[in-house]
């Protein structure tokens, strides 16, 4: 069974319901999760360069505090990282991390943030999926129930 598992976080709903699957996973096999919010300085840029690339790892930095957190209460064991593409792809990065990881299973949201980021992260799963020699579990948000849209217990 699973006993290494790589989440993806990108600050999406999905991502967020990911990493709860992840965790429920994590607890049932007694799995490590490498829980990593990939920083790239293209969308940074997009956002406002040097002031927009701060913001991206202090929202990664809260992110995986919460993820932390939500680890501990849930007995998982969990490793956090921020990984900064250097200008490579998300999903290279993110393949890239899963195999130093040795990750035997990678966790992310089916669709990334909407508006124009979302055209440049929204094959990022898609990218995984095709590319990964290990599982690849999928989890979209469930838009036929935009409840979690508007919940903000559930942001990250």
């Amino acid at each position: 069974m699973y006993k290494r598992i790589l989440v993806a976080l990108d600050g999406s709903v999905s991502a967020h319901l990911a990493l709860e699957e992840a965790l429920k996973l994590a607890q049932a096999v007694d799995a490590t999760l490498m829980v990593a919010c990939v920083v790239s300085h293209d969308l940074c840029d997009l956002v406002g360069g040097v002031i927009g690339e701060e913001a991206g790892v202090a929202g990664a930095h809260w992110q995986l505090g919460h993820v932390r957190d939500l680890c501990e209460r849930g007995g998982v064991s969990c490793i956090t990282q921020i990984i900064d593409a250097h200008g490579a792809s998300i999903p290279a990065a993110l393949m890239q991390a899963a195999q130093a990881f040795e990750a035997d299973l990678i966790v992310m949201g089916a669709h990334g943030p909407r508006g124009a980021r979302r055209h440049l992260i929204g094959s990022v799963a898609e990218t995984v999926l095709r590319s990964s020699h290990v599982p690849v579990l999928t989890v979209r948000e469930d838009r036929s129930n935009d409840e979690h849209e508007h919940d903000p217990a559930l942001a990250l």
